[in-house]
C-alpha cells in the first residue's frame, strides 16, 4: 500500500519547488509599486526579481539530462529543496534589491533542478495505463501557482506585508523535503558522463540572451536587436560545438523526429498563447473598464482554478481515449475562446471576459499534458530525458515571448491602445490556426 503512493507523494514534492516559484513571481508582481518605493528604484530594475528567476531558471533546465543521468534523483532533490530554501530565506530578510535578485537566482536553481526531475520521476515510473493521468497531476502541482499567486501576494502584502510572501513559504518547502526524502527512489542505473560545460554555456546563452532580447522588445529595439543578434552567435556557436562533441549536455539529436519536433511546436504555441492572454485580460480589465489590479486578479482567477481542477481529468481522457482528441479539443475550445474574445471585442465586459477565459483555460488543461506526454513517446526511452529538457527550457522561453511580443504589438498600435489589445487577439489566433495544423500534421506521423 505505502509503494502505490510513493510516486505520488513524490511528484507532489518535486512539483512543490515549481508550485513556490510561480506563486512567488505572481505574488511578487503585485508588491511592484511597493518596493519601487522601499528600495527606490525604478520599474525596470525591480522587473530584475522576475527576470533573474527566469533567466538562471532557463540555464538550469538544460543540465537535467546531464544530471539525471551522474546522480541519484534524492540527491538532485535535497539540492534543489536546499538552494530554494536559502533563496527564500534570503528574499525574506533582504535589505535591498540586490539581496532580492539573489534570493530569487537561487529560487531559479532550485526550480530548473526540480521541475524537469518531477518529469523525469514519472516518465520512468508510471505504469503505462496511468501515465496520463500522472502527467495530469504533476502539470495539475504548477498549474494552480498562477490562480493562487495574485490572491496570496495581494492578502498578504495588504495584512502582514510583502516579506511574509516568502515566509510562509518555509513550511511547505520543509514539508516537501520529508515527504521527497521518503517517497524519491532511484528506479535505474547511473551513467555518469563528463560535464560538457562549453555546450552548457552556449546553450544556457542562446535562450537566457534570447528571453533578455525579448523583455527589450516593447521599450528598446535597439537592445532587443543586440541581444537577438548575441543568441544567434552563440546558437552558431554551440550548434558548431555540438557536431564534435562526443557526449553533449543536451542531445539535440531528440529534433531529427518530426512527430517530436511538432509536438514541440505545439507546447510552444499553446504556452505562448496562455502567457499572452495572462498580459492581455489584465491590462485590458484595467484599462478599458477601470478595475483595480486585484479585481483584474480575481477575473482571471475562475479561470485559472478551473483550468488547474482540470488538468488531471485531462491526463485522464488520455488515458483512456489517447492524445489525438483530448489535444485536438483543447486546442479548438482556445482557439474558440480567442475567436469570441476578437469578434466581440467591442461588446465585452467583465463578466463576459471572466466566463470566456474559463474556456480558454479548459482547452489548455485537455491539451497541454497530452501534446508534452505523446510528443515525449516519439522519442527512444534514452532520449526521453532530452526531451523533457527541451519542453520545459522551450515552455520559459515561450513565457518570455508571449508576453513580451503580445505586449509589443498592444504598445504599437497606430489606432490607440484599446486597439492594440484587440490586434494582440487577432494574432494570438492566428497563431492558434497554425498550431492546429502543427498538432493535426503530427498525430497523421506514425509513432
Amino acid at each position: 500500500m505505502k509503494q502505490s503512493y510513493k510516486l505520488p507523494a513524490a511528484i507532489f514534492a518535486t512539483g512543490i519547488l515549481s508550485f513556490g516559484g510561480v506563486v512567488i513571481e505572481t505574488a511578487m508582481n503585485i508588491t511592484f509599486p511597493q518596493l519601487m518605493k522601499l528600495f527606490n528604484v525604478s520599474l525596470a530594475q525591480i522587473q530584475w526579481v522576475t527576470t533573474a528567476y527566469l533567466l538562471v531558471l532557463t540555464a538550469m533546465i538544460p543540465l537535467s539530462a546531464f544530471l539525471k543521468r551522474s546522480f541519484s534523483a534524492k540527491k538532485l532533490f535535497v539540492t534543489s529543496v536546499g538552494c530554494f530554501l536559502l533563496g527564500v530565506i534570503i528574499d525574506a530578510a533582504a535589505p535591498s534589491l540586490s539581496w532580492l535578485i539573489l534570493g530569487r537566482a537561487f529560487q531559479g536553481i532550485g526550480t530548473g533542478i526540480s521541475l524537469p526531475l518531477m518529469f523525469n520521476i514519472i516518465l520512468e515510473q508510471a505504469p503505462a495505463n496511468k501515465l496520463g493521468l500522472l502527467m495530469g497531476l504533476g502539470n495539475f502541482v504548477t498549474a494552480t501557482a498562477p490562480a493562487i499567486g495574485p490572491i496570496y501576494g495581494g492578502v498578504l502584502t495588504d495584512t502582514w506585508g510583502w516579506r511574509m510572501i516568502f515566509i510562509l513559504m518555509v513550511p511547505l518547502i520543509l514539508v516537501a523535503l520529508l515527504v521527497g526524502c521518503w517517497s524519491i527512489e532511484q528506479h535505474h542505473p547511473l551513467h555518469p558522463t563528463k560535464f560538457d560545460l562549453w555546450g552548457w554555456i552556449t546553450t544556457a546563452a542562446v535562450f537566457s540572451l534570447s528571453i533578455t532580447a525579448f523583455s527589450f522588445l516593447s521599450t528598446s529595439l535597439l537592445k532587443f536587436i543586440i541581444y537577438s543578434i548575441l543568441a544567434l552567435i552563440f546558437l552558431a556557436i554551440m550548434l558548431f560545438h555540438y557536431q564534435k562533441s562526443t557526449a553533449p549536455i543536451l542531445n539535440w539529436n531528440s529534433l531529427k523526429s518530426l512527430s517530436f519536433s511538432l509536438h514541440l511546436s505545439s507546447y510552444f504555441i499553446g504556452q505562448f498563447v496562455v502567457l499572452g492572454l495572462s498580459f492581455l485580460i489584465p491590462n485590458l480589465i484595467q484599462l478599458a473598464f477601470h478595475q483595480s489590479s486585484f479585481q483584474a486578479g480575481m477575473a482571471m482567477a475562475p479561470g485559472a482554478l478551473v483550468g488547474a481542477l482540470l488538468t488531471p481529468f485531462g491526463g485522464i481522457l488520455l488515458d483512456h481515449l489517447g492524445a489525438k482528441r483530448p489535444v485536438i479539443c483543447g486546442i479548438s475550445l482556445q482557439f474558440t475562446a480567442v475567436l469570441l474574445l476578437s469578434l466581440f471585442f467591442n461588446h465585452l465586459n467583465v463578466l463576459i471576459i471572466t466566463l470566456i477565459f474559463v474556456i480558454a483555460a479548459t482547452g489548455q488543461s485537455l491539451s497541454m499534458p497530452g501534446i508534452m506526454t505523446h510528443g515525449l513517446q516519439q522519442l527512444p526511452v534514452k532520449l526521453q530525458a532530452d526531451g523533457n529538457a527541451l519542453f520545459n527550457t522551450f515552455q520559459q522561453f515561450a513565457g518570455a515571448a508571449g508576453t513580451a511580443i503580445i505586449s509589443t504589438i498592444v504598445v504599437a498600435s497606430s489606432s490607440g491602445q484599446i486597439n492594440g489589445f484587440h490586434h494582440g487577439l487577432i494574432f494570438a489566433l492566428i497563431i492558434l490556426v497554425v498550431d492546429l495544423i502543427a498538432i493535426w500534421t503530427a498525430f497523421q506521423r506514425k509513432n
